[in-house]
């Protein structure tokens, strides 16, 4: 799982981290901060090396997501 640190995200531009994602799982309204869909999410964790707002739980540590396990 993925989850964003609001508190660290400036909110103040289009996330640069959205492409990063190769199946779409990230999504902004707006300036908000960004969004991760843990169900599109397939733990490859680039979103987490692209920015420290992104943080893993328990799926970037294997570089695989467990539910392919």
């Amino acid at each position: 799982m993925i989850v964003i640190r609001k508190e660290l995200c400036p909110q103040n531009h289009a996330c640069p981290t959205l492409p990063v994602c190769p199946v779409g799982a990230i999504s902004q309204q707006g300036f908000s901060a960004p969004t991760v869909d843990n169900d599109k999410c397939i733990c490859c964790c680039k979103c987490v090396k692209s920015c420290a707002v992104f943080v893993s739980i328990g799926c970037c540590e294997n570089g695989r997501d467990p539910r392919l396990a």
